[in-house]
């Protein structure tokens, strides 16, 4: 089996990959994503790098993934912020929900807030 290392017994069911070459074959059980485990035995799969995946943990690995909406950005325009990828009209105030991609911003509470809102609700006067 090519992810337990194990023999495979005369007679028990394997799966074979076309993708993955004509010289592997694994335990149904071990057919399994390398990023969730999700078993992948009656799934769509992938293989690159010689690794399985499911369909959303391959996509993550060719495009970022955006922590407003979880979906892909196949946009080239997109923000990197508070370490997380997002479409630039998702990473937003947490107070009036205006665009911040670009401009400055402040931390509170782990939430990003425009410098206007922060004035208004967060500052000491």
């Amino acid at each position: 089996c090519y992810h337990c290392k194990l023999n495979m017994k005369e007679g028990d069911p394997a799966v074979y990959a076309e993708r993955a070459g004509y010289d592997k074959l694994w335990h149904p059980g071990c057919f399994i994503c390398c990023t969730c485990s999700e078993l992948l035995v009656d799934m769509i799969y992938f293989w690159k790098n010689g690794n399985l995946y499911c369909g959303r943990h391959y996509c993550d690995s060719e495009r970022p993934r955006c922590a407003g909406c979880d979906e892909l950005i196949f946009s080239n325009e997109y923000t990197l912020a508070e370490g997380q990828n997002w479409h630039l009209k998702h990473f937003c105030c947490f107070d009036c929900d205006c665009v911040l991609a670009g401009v400055t911003y402040i931390t509170v509470n782990d939430k990003p807030v425009c410098k206007s809102c922060y004035m208004k609700n967060h500052a000491a006067v």
